[in-house]
């Protein structure tokens, strides 16, 4: 059955492609849904919380570009790395100190290609002040920042998540938790933006840092291994020791055109989005579960794409 619910007796669910056989374990969740119909081709434990690392990051990113377009400010402002950041997270990995300015767009390169913590607490920081002082109220601007996210995904219909902090690490209490249903919401929310898909389909990325005077440029590289492999441009990976190896990926086939019977003609376009948590290989099974999630979507469109029932779709997950 190309289509899977998920359930408690489900233990694995195979893959079998020509180059060989994989499986998805027990302890991992997956789902693989079509990103304009919100069909959902394969799910297993896609309902079950649990932490998940980096991925929060989407949230982090995606609540900043729409402050950014509802303020009308724009994501080249030059934002300041709080000192409070590092009492919260460890140093990241890009080197960023207390006191450094960074632009809102080079923070984001850094959350989403780099995995940078600072730079999505500097995010935080930045968005949730700005924010506070546009409602007239006081609090801690992290706060107020997570309270944004938490947001987004309620819209979003992520009612299985629960955001604490806007770097994904389950140093904070209560913890933090979202399910692969959730996660599969959300990245089709980020990938709808073009903005965000241009910052997860570059394999490197120079920024610049500014720091007592000076102009600092530092590399970035892609934590996405399958950026470009069969059409991937995104989204996001994750691995922390509770969420384990945890990636987002999405892909886009070329439209298609289908003449309808009054010769009218109507565009397809063809998006798919693979959710992998809690995998030692999260790579190779989000390769995997994409190409079952094609040919799988593919037999859907042949057949012309019917709903025989409701809890196929995105919605009732």
């Amino acid at each position: 059955m190309a289509w899977l619910r998920s359930r408690a007796s489900i233990l694995c669910i195979s893959l079998i492609l020509a180059s060989g056989t994989t499986s998805v374990q027990a302890q991992a969740a997956v789902l693989v849904v079509d990103a304009f119909n919100k069909k959902v081709h394969v799910a297993g434990n896609a309902q079950t919380k649990r932490p998940v690392g980096g991925l929060a990051k989407i949230a982090t990113a995606m609540v900043t570009l729409d402050w950014a377009e509802a303020s009308k400010v724009g994501v080249g402002v030059l934002a300041t790395v709080p000192a409070y950041a590092f009492q919260i997270s460890d140093a990241g990995n890009i080197g960023l100190q207390a006191g450094d300015q960074v632009t809102l767009r080079d923070l984001i390169y850094a959350t989403m290609m780099s995995s940078d913590n600072i730079a999505a607490i500097t995010l935080s920081d930045f968005v949730g002040r700005d924010h506070l002082a546009r409602l007239g109220r006081a609090g801690h601007p992290m706060q107020e920042f997570v309270r944004q996210m938490n947001q987004l995904a309620t819209r979003e219909g992520a009612r299985g998540t629960r955001f604490t902090n806007p770097h994904g690490l389950e140093n904070s209490r209560p913890m933090p938790y979202s399910t692969a249903a959730d996660i599969g919401r959300l990245a089709i929310y980020a990938v709808s933006r073009p903005a965000l898909r241009f910052y997860t389909n570059q394999s490197s990325r120079d920024i610049t840092i500014y720091r007592a005077g000076q102009q600092l440029s530092v590399s970035l590289k892609n934590t996405n291994q399958l950026l470009g492999v069969d059409r991937i441009d995104g989204v996001k990976t994750g691995n922390t020791e509770r969420s384990g190896g945890c990636v987002v990926i999405s892909a886009e086939k070329p439209s298609s055109v289908q003449v309808q019977a009054d010769n009218t003609s109507l565009i397809y376009r063809h998006r798919m989005v693979v959710v992998v948590l809690g995998s030692a290989n999260p790579f190779a099974e989000a390769r995997t579960l994409l190409h079952q999630g094609w040919a799988a979507y593919d037999r859907w469109l042949a057949a012309g794409r019917p709903i025989t029932d409701k809890r196929q779709m995105l919605d009732h997950f």
